[in-house]
């Protein structure tokens, strides 16, 4: 998954560095980000690669390298461009995707935040850790992390599996129930409302997988296997999808080049090895 960065090391405690001519920048505009895409193979800037060092702030380290923030304008760097985050979902080596996608999330909280919500004064950097704090009326703005689940709904009588096609989306593969916790209720309890609100289905005997950070939608993602309780007729919420239906293991599609969702991992390990996923 994204954050599966191997044997590199994430290092995302809070301090005040000095960035030095090898340090990474992640230069963002709106959804696209400075950078070197050749053959599936990204590159980031390094602060030397700049004729003038812009604004940085520092985000975390990977195997001791400084990852900065540039708070600056769009610029014009020999040999890099911007592009989409998005589309380098399949990029390589991973753990500077990981960078580039992590620090996408930081700079869009940081650029949502300028001004306190409360009163609209300027917010400020806290001094000794990541939230942002306002002066005026000492509000405390911690990023954004939204959790939600991903559901893989099982009838073992069939071994089959529920998969869903979101509607009025530009994805459109296959994909598993999900959907984003709300106020007071437990992840099981989300769990329970997403899969009645989009397939129409109770479930029981839920078994927790994998948690995955997804910067791409602020999100903590928690994955969850299930077992179908009763009925299993779907009934499909077309405001939320286009289809949903029960396939076994040798209709699945593969998502063998799938490497960074936690939906592409569950889908797998069904097709995979089926019914032994609810042992945990």
């Amino acid at each position: 998954m994204i954050q599966d960065i191997g044997e590199h090391v994430y290092n995302n405690h809070f301090e005040h560095r000095e960035a030095m001519p090898g340090s990474y920048v992640l230069h963002y505009a709106g959804d696209t980000v400075l950078c070197k895409l050749e053959g599936g193979v990204i590159e980031v800037p390094r602060l030397s690669d700049f004729a003038v060092e812009p604004p940085l702030q520092y985000l975390f380290a990977i195997d001791g390298e400084n990852f900065f923030l540039a708070r600056s304008e769009q610029v014009s760097l020999g040999g890099f461009s911007y592009e989409t985050v998005a589309r380098l979902r399949a990029a390589e080596p991973q753990h500077l995707l990981f960078a580039v996608v992590t620090g996408w999330q930081l700079f869009r909280w940081y650029e949502a935040n300028r001004y306190c919500g409360r009163c609209g004064h300027p917010a400020q950097a806290a001094p000794t850790s990541r939230e942002l704090c306002c002066p005026a009326c000492d509000l405390v703005i911690y990023p954004k992390i939204a959790p939600g689940v991903i559901v893989g709904v099982i009838d073992p009588a069939t071994e089959r599996i529920i998969l869903t096609k979101y509607a009025g989306r530009a994805y459109t593969r296959y994909a598993l129930v999900a959907g984003f916790a709300e106020i007071g209720e437990s992840l099981e309890q989300t769990v329970a409302r997403e899969v009645m609100e989009e397939v129409g289905l109770k479930v029981k005997n839920l078994v927790f997988y994998k948690s995955q950070p997804w910067s791409f939608s602020d999100t903590l993602l928690v994955g969850f296997y299930c077992e179908v309780d009763g009925a299993t007729a779907i009934t499909v919420d077309r405001s939320e999808l286009k289809e949903a239906s029960w396939l076994g293991r040798d209709e699945m599609p593969d998502r063998a080049e799938d490497k960074v969702s936690l939906t592409g991992e569950m889908m797998r390990r069904f097709r995979s090895i089926g019914n032994a996923v609810l042992e945990g």
